[in-house]
């Protein structure tokens, strides 16, 4: 979910440590079973307060990582400006709209429509820049784009999945895309570290009054391990320890070598889609997943800088 920023750093060795490729399968791990945890989270919590929890829930560890890492704050508008785009794109717009779109379609579709994220903010970086896309880039968006068609004109017949769904899941990346893309105009500026922490403190506090008044009548005592274990997963892992994992192994590894460990995002999501949600893997899932990931393949490969030598 993070990916994105991975083209604002630098490799620092030739020798990636294997403690780089750990972290950064831990932190693809714990995004890939998001869209099930997610799942499993709406059946007990409304899926506007349980979008809202995620960030709001996740303010004290951000404070706590800013005050231990002695965070900085941008120093100039237009830094602050990327910056509060960053955080209300990814730790507000993103979580409540996935959510939502969690809540009303299948994971598979969730997930295989998340996966496309890498693209979606690429182009939109592309626009920003006022730069012409590769032409690997275009075959790549235009494969995955094929295969989201593909993936939400199919209905399988159990229902779960709904165009309302796949819709609010498409706005989800979208917003998300758009925040990453902000988030590496930040980060040029401030830092990585600085532009998660701060996003979330700032996205995640400005959501607390809606969420006390939207959870105000809620029955906390009627939560069972299901609603508090989903959500402690989804605010300590989804939220926190993935993004500080995926960005410790993106600064202490290759970006070449670990990025590409996020395209086992969607297969992650899909094992355990099936195993435990017993969702069914139809052909045209299995059709959409082989040209999604193929095109972010593709469209990831061409937007990586010409290779210097003596580097990575």
């Amino acid at each position: 979910m993070a990916s994105h920023h991975a083209m604002t750093m630098t490799p620092h060795s030739a020798q990636v440590p294997a403690a780089a490729f750990g972290l950064a399968a831990f932190a693809v791990f714990s995004w890939g079973i998001t869209p099930a945890i997610t799942a499993f989270q709406v059946t007990e919590i409304p899926a506007l307060q349980a979008g809202m929890m995620r960030s709001v829930f996740a303010v004290p560890a951000a404070i706590a990582f800013i005050l231990f890492l002695r965070l900085q704050t941008p120093r100039d508008g237009v830094t602050w400006g990327w910056l509060l785009l960053a955080g209300f794109g990814a730790f507000c717009g993103f979580p409540i709209l996935f959510t939502l779109g969690v809540s009303q379609t299948a994971t598979s579709h969730a997930a295989l429509i998340l996966a496309c994220m890498p693209v979606v903010s690429g182009g939109m970086a592309a626009m920003l820049d006022r730069r012409m896309p590769r032409g690997g880039w275009f075959a790549g968006a235009a494969l995955a784009l094929i295969g989201e068609t593909i993936l939400i004109t199919s209905r399988d017949s159990s229902g779960i999945a709904t165009v309302e769904g796949d819709l609010l899941c498409i706005a989800a990346a979208v917003i998300s895309g758009s925040g990453y893309v902000a988030g590496s105009r930040a980060t040029a500026k401030i830092g990585t570290w600085s532009t998660t922490f701060w996003g979330v403190a700032i996205a995640g506090a400005a959501q607390i009054p809606v969420l006390y008044w939207l959870a105000r009548d809620f029955a906390w005592s009627e939560l069972t391990y299901v609603g508090w274990g989903s959500t402690l997963y989804l605010v300590m892992f989804a939220t926190v320890l993935a993004y500080a994992a995926w960005y410790w192994a993106l600064n202490h590894g290759s970006v070449v070598r670990i990025a590409p460990v996020q395209f086992g995002q969607p297969v992650v999501s899909l094992v355990f889609a099936v195993v435990l949600l017993s969702e069914p893997i139809t052909l045209p899932i299995m059709i959409s997943t082989a040209m999604i990931i193929g095109g972010i393949v593709l469209a990831s490969r061409a937007q990586r800088p010409p290779k210097m030598k003596g580097g990575n």
